[in-house]
């Protein structure tokens, strides 16, 4: 009789601090970046980014508005890449790309054209790592994006790089460090044209 009460205690301890150990499991693993095994423009035309959250419209069909609604692609920079004949494929590059809404956004608010010199401006020689783009960087039409540290985040001209989500529907995780073939991406959401830049140094 000793030994089942000894083995029934040693159960209601498990019991007991099974909800302690589950919190410190690790969390879910976040959506990371990878190695696609493809160029940056074919990396561009499948690349998923921040999500797209329902926000009020989605309550009346029945969604909460931090429900998640889809991604935003990158389909229409790849495009322009090609129908500007910005080829990326002879060398080693880091692209800033802005997603399909952030081109959308810039089509209607500026309305300037996306034309190879802007789309070059949003390509770095060489492999940067989002952590090394601290300082002003140098860009594959000649301008240079400027470097800049503002509400605990790191910028190069107006464009946040390795933006992440503050919380449901507060703001999306942008995509960066995605290694290609011939470099890598990082996300930004908004379009950077050169010489358009007036803010802090």
């Amino acid at each position: 009789l000793p030994h089942t009460t000894t083995k029934m205690a040693k159960l209601a301890l498990a019991l007991a601090l099974a909800p302690a150990v589950t919190a410190f499991a690790p969390a879910p693993a976040a959506r990371s970046a990878t190695q696609m095994s493809a160029s940056i423009t074919d990396t561009l035309k499948s690349m998923e980014g921040p999500e797209i959250f329902w926000g009020s419209d989605g309550v009346l069909e029945g969604y909460d508005e931090s429900d998640i609604k889809g991604y935003d692609n990158f389909d229409v920079l790849a495009g322009a890449l090609e129908s500007n004949s910005v080829d990326l494929s002879g060398g080693t590059y880091t692209l800033l790309a802005p997603s399909n809404s952030a081109i959308d956004k810039h089509n209607k608010e500026v309305g300037t054209p996306i034309d190879a010199a802007v789309l070059k401006y949003h390509v770095i020689e060489g492999k940067v790592a989002m952590d090394g783009l601290t300082s002003d960087q140098k860009t594959l039409n000649g301008g240079t994006l400027t470097s800049y540290r503002k509400f605990r985040k790191n910028w190069l001209d107006g464009a946040i790089i390795g933006l992440k989500s503050e919380g449901p529907s507060k703001s999306a995780s942008w995509p960066s460090d995605i290694a290609c073939d011939n470099g890598v991406i990082h996300a930004i959401d908004t379009v950077l044209v050169p010489g358009a830049y007036e803010g802090p140094r």
